[in-house]
């Protein structure tokens, strides 16, 4: 099974567990009701109309977190320049709904109820059952809300509409298939979920576990398939002033290494490029290097890619045979080009450490601030190969 089939799973079992939630289960009955037509003193309905009522109840489900899911993926895109601290900060906030819904700390406003009270008078039965599924979905229950806000979390991390829709839609087939059993085997169905709901419990665990290893897959990037690290660059102006190019020019630029061999970005056409802008001075570069170092020795024979690093000797003091003595020491092989700060003042550089990533024509594809793990790293790599 593949990473990305892996995360799909966790996401539909995630939705199987928040139907098996105590906030859910205890109101089976009286949505069950409803659908049959055994409450307000009606008649019962037929089976087959129970069933169309139960798929129109799903559909309501199935409407509000796509609503849900499009207005968070909205408002995110005004972030997208801070993705890599959004999906880390994200990660954490996960991880904490996970140690809430575990029980190890209680945060308060989780444990508030939302309700939205409906009067099914003078409102057609189909009509009706689409609201009332369309209404649960948005009872932020103490239980099933840790779960949808990590998935939504996890969803809007993808950077693509399309992926996080999907992951909502995997959430809602999970949450919605024990309904339509429901609408097929009504009494049966409430009769098994009575006689065992002591097994609640166990599926809040079980979901709360999901949600802690969801956090931390989306923070350390460790067999995350799903979220996107790399924040988009901003059109050049040049390019914005020019009809006929809508795209940023191809990088030309041209620096020595450590080693005094011209490296230039032109002969690298063909393949991607991977260039990190790190300082001795700055820990969390000195941190990554290594693993920068390792992907530098993975890909030296590839086709594809190639890894690249860039300082600014002289900034904070640090001159280049500070710089040459610091690479000498920790065995550094990848290339170290030293820059004069046009390359650095043109990408704007203004924290340490930053990654870009170059397309196969010479032209930048996208960024991620802030220190990375090698899995991150990875992940760059791979999200750049695909759209080349």
């Amino acid at each position: 099974m593949t990473v990305h089939n892996m995360s799909f799973l966790l996401v539909f079992i995630e939705g199987l567990l928040s139907f098996l939630s105590p906030c859910v289960l205890p109101l089976l009955p009286v949505y069950m009701g409803y659908l049959s037509g055994q409450i307000d003193n009606e008649n019962p309905h037929a089976q087959r109309k129970i069933l169309v009522l139960t798929l129109c109840f799903i559909i309501g489900i199935f409407s509000a977190l796509l609503l849900l899911n499009t207005g968070i993926n909205i408002f995110s895109q005004f972030f997208k320049e801070h993705m890599t601290f959004i999906i880390r900060a994200g990660g954490v906030l996960i991880i904490l709904l996970g140690i809430h819904q575990l029980g190890i700390i209680k945060f308060n406003t989780l444990e508030k109820t939302f309700r939205i009270q409906v009067k099914k008078k003078n409102i057609p039965t189909y009509l009706f059952a689409f609201g009332l599924g369309f209404a649960f979905s948005f009872s932020w229950t103490p239980c099933i809300g840790p779960a949808l806000s990590g998935i939504l979390l996890l969803a809007n991390s993808s950077q693509s509409f399309l992926m996080s829709n999907l992951l909502m839609l995997t959430y809602a087939l999970g949450l919605t298939i024990p309904f339509l059993i429901l609408g097929i085997f009504t009494n049966k169905a409430l009769h098994w979920f009575s006689k065992y709901k002591r097994f609640v419990n166990y599926s809040v665990k079980i979901g709360a576990v999901i949600l802690i290893l969801i956090g931390i897959m989306m923070f350390t990037g460790k067999g995350n398939s799903i979220s996107n690290y790399v924040s988009p660059i901003a059109q050049n102006e040049t390019a914005k002033e020019d009809k006929e190019d809508t795209k940023n020019p191809p990088l030309t630029f041209a620096l020595y290494d450590q080693n005094e061999q011209l490296v230039s970005f032109e002969d690298y056409r063909g393949k991607i490029i991977f260039l990190n802008f790190w300082a001795t001075w700055c820990p969390p570069c000195v941190a990554e290097l290594g693993h920068i170092q390792e992907l530098s020795e993975q890909y030296k024979e590839s086709d594809d890619v190639v890894i690249l690093t860039t300082v600014l000797p002289g900034d904070r003091g640090v001159s280049k045979h500070d710089i040459l003595d610091f690479i000498e020491e920790n065995e550094y092989t990848m290339p170290v080009l030293f820059d004069d700060g046009t390359m650095f003042g043109y990408f704007g550089i203004n924290s340490f450490p930053t990654t870009l990533m170059i397309n196969r024509d010479g032209t930048p594809y996208g960024y991620a601030k802030g220190q990375l793990t090698k899995e991150m790293m990875e992940k760059l790599i791979s999200q750049t190969l695909a759209i080349n």
